[in-house]
């Protein structure tokens, strides 16, 4: 009996002894908030942290859909400058494979000594299927990784069609609420969740621009999408940080991609391309456009017929808020009334037997035989021309006006 329990206390102790080693381990790799996603299918690596894809990068992964491992593993190493032994490479040497920095990974009985995200010394072979089963980075973007992720930071490997944030989430890791889009303070549909990628909000394609009002065509040939709108041409291609507006060449911050079936495009660029403002609140997670104020296309104006002592006035006049306009120059040249025009401030001085105007373009207050009028409607400049109100005329120069709606047609008549 005191053998068999000296048995059961070796047995308690061992398994308290293997609970120390790997406990900490497994706390560890849960508060570390991140999460490192390579999708095999598209060669990218995405990077979470504090519930969000922070960035995402290509990658090179194995010859062989065999040769890099798929499912979830921690990182259990950081080594910079780590030799390849192989072929007696020191580590820092531009010919080392492995470029300088490695992220070894705990995978198939290895404990970060066969698998890892690395380097490269060819950075063309990033993006393909080349390695002997790591995951190969372009130097600037491992070194960046590198100084972020966190030590027992899962790596999840898959070849999947899903986003990475469906891949996420499927894996158990906690993402932040959902992206909400609101255009002119309306929330609006969107055909699939908006994502965050290199700290830029990307949406469907069809549901922003459809909400700016836009048109928009699909080439699936070049994977091209072009939007227009008011004469303005936007032109982006899938996986190119290249666009065009109107045929000249901008760089984008983030690549338009194809997630899901849905074409996602880089919010603020197409939106400010189209002359709306974008806010980002991240608090409430949620992108605010606000459409460009259309210009105020002013009073419309309705063309009329002017005689004036009985004879027809050439030029053409017009009402525009139930007030006569009628073009200056020819109704003074008809009149014989001499007059000055000072293109500098847009005033006209106009006098004739004893009688005299002062008015200005845009202003409703006129001097009219030395005393301080307001006008029915301000004197308008149109196409090079100034028009005056019809009444300016009358009540200057001693006169009256009717109106025959019958035919659209206005009758000065003016004491001579």
């Amino acid at each position: 009996m005191g053998k068999m329990m000296k048995k059961w206390i070796f047995a308690f102790m061992l398994m308290l002894g293997v609970m120390a080693i790997f406990v900490p381990k497994m706390t560890e790799a849960a508060s570390t908030g991140q999460l490192i996603i390579i999708n095999k299918s598209t060669n990218e690596l995405a990077f979470f942290e504090n519930g969000e894809l922070i960035r995402a990068f290509p990658v090179g992964t194995g010859r062989t859909t065999d040769l890099t491992p798929e499912g979830r593993f921690p990182i259990v190493n950081k080594i910079k400058n780590r030799p390849y032994y192989k072929d007696g490479i020191p580590g820092g040497d531009p010919r080392n494979p492995l470029g300088d920095r490695w992220l070894g990974l705990d995978a198939r009985g290895t404990y970060g000594t066969t698998y890892a995200i690395h380097g490269n010394n060819n950075s063309a072979s990033i993006g393909n299927y080349v390695s002997a089963g790591c995951v190969r980075m372009h130097n600037s973007d491992i070194r960046w990784l590198f100084d972020r992720v966190k030590l027992q930071t899962d790596v999840v490997i898959v070849r999947s069609s899903r986003t990475f944030e469906q891949v996420a989430t499927a894996n158990g890791y906690n993402l932040l609420p959902p992206i909400k889009v609101q255009v002119d303070g309306k929330a609006i549909h969107v055909s699939a969740d908006p994502f965050m990628r290199d700290n830029r909000v990307l949406v469907p394609m069809r549901s922003i621009f459809n909400a700016l009002g836009a048109s928009v065509r699909w080439n699936a040939q070049t994977k091209t999408v072009t939007a227009s709108k008011d004469g303005k041409n936007i032109q982006l291609t899938i996986g190119s940080k290249r666009a065009k507006i109107n045929g000249q060449t901008y760089l984008l911050d983030v690549a338009p991609s194809i997630e899901n079936n849905h074409t996602f495009v880089p919010t603020r660029f197409v939106s400010e391309a189209l002359g709306a403002t974008v806010q980002w609140n991240k608090a409430s997670r949620t992108v605010s456009l606000t459409s460009p104020k259309k210009p105020d296309p002013g009073p419309t104006t309705r063309p009329i017929n002017v005689t004036l002592n009985g004879n027809a006035v050439a030029g053409d006049a017009f009402m525009i808020e139930g007030v006569a306009m009628v073009p200056m120059r020819n109704i003074f040249e008809w009149l014989g009334v001499s007059f000055t025009y000072n293109s500098q401030s847009q005033t006209v001085h106009a006098s004739h037997q004893g009688r005299t105007m002062i008015v200005t373009a845009g202003e409703k207050t006129a001097t009219i035989n030395q005393l301080s009028t307001t006008l029915p409607a301000a004197p308008i400049i149109k196409e090079g021309r100034l028009y005056l109100p019809a009444r300016a005329v009358t009540e200057t120069f001693s006169g009256g006006i009717s109106w025959d709606a019958a035919t659209n047609k206005l009758h000065i008549t003016v004491n001579q």
